[in-house]
């Protein structure tokens, strides 16, 4: 695979486009494998990078026209630079790991859940015995794991709706979660964003397998039934009564992407009674419904993940005696009465609202009348001193934002952290 990489890219003008963790991935391995090749590097930020071209600062995206090939990194937004013309020169490192890993690869993604599935069928396979990665926008760039990938290696990839938007090749095993309302920012327009998604299978034939869930908003049962590949309905084809699994996830939610994972495994060539027992020993992510603790017997969760509002809704479904819900962030526009009308029927008493999408949660609950106590606040410290505040003895506090936090944090997971130290050091914590 490495060698076919090298020489795919041989010969050719290359732009690195964007300089975070992929952008730096992409550097190191043409700078290791094609030291004489023409390459830059093209970013927003000012760079100072010895021995390599940079273009920087407001116009960095007019660099594009001037290259063969273009590795783009997964933060850029393309309705800010592409022209139909541009299109055949962009790729990225998913594409090129999809095109040339011959490998079996577990593709997943979906709105919500890929990180949970994909960290639980790695650790499936690992428990299992058997030779595994974990690698892609779980926080590992496909690059930096070349060097461990040997012919037996199962390839287990999260991958996102920016890495999947010019991929030309899907991977064997095709996991499909979920499709939502998200990311609208970075998109043209709505359907740019599922067609991303949608790639995991577009490239995918009848010795493919894919694996899918909650799709059905957004992509017809006549689109999927067409497909030639074998395929696998989540919620009707996977055939395990709930009490035979083992599990310290909690939630339907959940319980479908451990059916994901199941089903992936077992087409990656493990036995259910190889998988099975191997579940119970998988402690869930942080920031995922994650328990902080309990504090003047109040509960806390922090699911900072939980940037789309279906997966608040199933967060506060799933934990069951949520009294205070702390809700908001970044504005992007989205459609918010699905919650609204959900919560207004829901046992949340107190909805913290958080900036700067107070507004567009306070007006559409206005529209109709609600029981619910409405608390804006300026930040998140303010945000846990009414918690404790408010919050019924013996109750849950649960952060589920429905929203990014991208302007008030650096992002999910840097929210999350702070909730939880928030509640762990609050000074009204009583002594016990």
């Amino acid at each position: 695979m490495k060698q076919d990489i090298i020489n795919y890219l041989k010969d050719k003008r290359i732009l690195i486009l964007g300089y975070g963790r992929e952008g730096k991935s992409a550097l190191s391995f043409i700078q290791q494998n094609l030291p004489e090749a023409k390459y830059a590097v093209a970013d927003q930020n000012d760079l100072q990078l010895d021995g390599v071209q940079t273009f920087c600062g407001p116009d960095y995206l007019d660099a594009v026209k001037n290259f063969d090939i273009v590795i783009k990194s997964p933060g850029i937004p393309t309705r800010e630079f592409v022209a139909k013309e541009q299109i055949p020169k962009i790729t990225s490192l998913t594409d090129l790991f999809l095109r040339f890993c011959k490998n079996t690869i577990i593709g997943i993604t979906g709105t919500k859940g890929k990180s949970t599935t994909a960290s639980l069928t790695h650790h499936i396979l690992k428990t299992a015995g058997k030779d595994t990665i974990l690698v892609g926008n779980i926080g590992i760039p496909c690059f930096d794991a070349l060097e461990q990938i040997q012919d037996d290696t199962i390839i287990v990839y999260e991958i996102s709706c920016h890495q999947l938007e010019f991929v030309k090749a899907s991977p064997k095993i095709a996991i499909l979660l979920n499709l939502y309302e998200e990311h609208f920012d970075h998109y043209a327009k709505p359907e740019d964003y599922f067609n991303a998604k949608k790639n995991i299978y577009h490239y995918q034939d009848e010795n493919c397998t894919l694996i899918y869930g909650d799709i059905f908003q957004h992509a017809s049962h006549e689109e999927i039934d067409h497909l030639p590949m074998r395929k696998i309905d989540i919620y009707h084809d996977v055939n395990i009564p709930p009490e035979q699994i083992h599990t310290h996830l909690v939630g339907e939610h959940n319980l479908h992407d451990i059916y994901a994972a199941i089903s992936a495994c077992e087409a990656a060539g493990l036995e259910r009674s190889e998988i099975l027992p191997t579940i119970e020993s998988f402690r869930g992510l942080p920031h995922r419904m994650e328990y902080v603790g309990e504090y003047n017997h109040i509960k806390f969760y922090n699911d900072s993940i939980a940037t789309a509002q279906e997966a608040v809704i199933n967060a506060v479904k799933a934990l069951g005696k949520v009294d205070t819900l702390i809700l908001g962030g970044m504005d992007r526009g989205l459609n918010y009465h699905p919650i609204v009308e959900f919560l207004r029927h829901s046992q949340v008493r107190n909805i913290i609202l958080l900036p700067n999408t107070v507004q567009s949660f306070q007006r559409i609950f206005n529209e109709a009348p609600f029981s619910q106590k409405l608390i804006p606040v300026a930040n998140m410290a303010d945000a846990v001193d009414v918690a404790y505040e408010v919050t019924a003895t013996d109750h849950i506090c649960l952060l589920s934002p429905a929203a990014a936090s991208y302007g008030f944090y650096k992002n999910f997971e840097e929210r999350g952290a702070d909730f939880c130290n928030l509640v762990k050091n609050h000074t009204k914590i009583k002594s016990n």
